[in-house]
């Protein structure tokens, strides 16, 4: 049976970056951006029916730690990464992206979730740089 990561955090916080920079070749990577919603949770169904062959990457914002705990227990991840860069490098990403305003107002909306979900968290993942 293969490993199943959950790496978790805001948007903009470099989720994806971090599982590049980590995965190794024949890893899957499950990202409801890049796969969009319906085959995102086709592929977390399966999670929850079989434990897959390959080491898997589930990238998810996942705000709050009671809902991040909730998902990591659905799709039965075997460690979670939380990255969770300063808010002032979050809404800096954020206006750089297209659609500038739709990302600080989701950066707002994850911040939120956190803020009123007080349970202890993982640590988040230490960065020399952000």
């Amino acid at each position: 049976m293969a490993t199943v990561i959950l790496v978790a955090g805001p948007p903009c916080a470099g989720k994806n970056h971090h599982v590049e920079q980590h995965r190794a070749p024949g890893d899957v990577v499950l990202d409801q951006d890049a796969m969009g919603a319906r085959a995102f949770n086709r592929a977390v169904a399966e999670l929850q029916r079989a434990r897959p062959a390959r080491r898997t990457w589930v990238i998810r914002c996942c705000g709050g730690a009671t809902a991040r705990a909730r998902f990591a227990a659905r799709i039965r991840a075997d460690r979670t990464v939380l990255l969770r860069p300063p808010d002032e490098v979050l809404m800096a990403r954020a206006k750089q992206r297209a659609q500038p305003h739709r990302h600080v107002q989701a950066v707002r909306y994850w911040l939120d979730q956190e803020a009123r979900d007080p349970m202890p968290d993982p640590t988040p993942v230490p960065r020399t740089t952000w």
